[in-house]
């Protein structure tokens, strides 16, 4: 999938920063970029999260990138309250356990 020059460039902040961020910390990161505007970032990150491609982390509002062992359903994300880092853990058991509660 092609992304606008704007979308690749938060996406790759994200990536390298490799933790949650604000938008208002992403645009601190993306002004040398020729960003200024949040509502820009807000945009981008709605795309960003609508393709699938980052993790919107509403209890913090904030925003990680999406590793690639983010793929499966059935995860639990870790985000460390002191640094944000996110971290994946992903758990066989859960899909059968998933499964089994919601034929219930």
């Amino acid at each position: 999938m092609k992304l606008a020059f704007a979308q690749q460039k938060i996406l790759d902040i994200l990536s390298a920063e490799n933790k949650a961020m604000s938008a208002y910390e992403l645009l601190e990161k993306a002004k040398p970029y020729g960003f200024h505007a949040p509502m820009q970032i807000y945009r981008i990150l709605k795309k960003l999260t609508d393709q699938c491609l980052i993790l919107k982390l509403n209890t913090l509002n904030m925003y990680a990138s999406k590793q690639a062992e983010m793929s499966s359903n059935y995860q639990l994300i870790t985000i460390c309250t002191e640094c944000q880092s996110v971290q994946s853990i992903t758990i066989p058991q859960l899909h059968s356990c998933v499964e089994t509660t919601t034929k219930a």
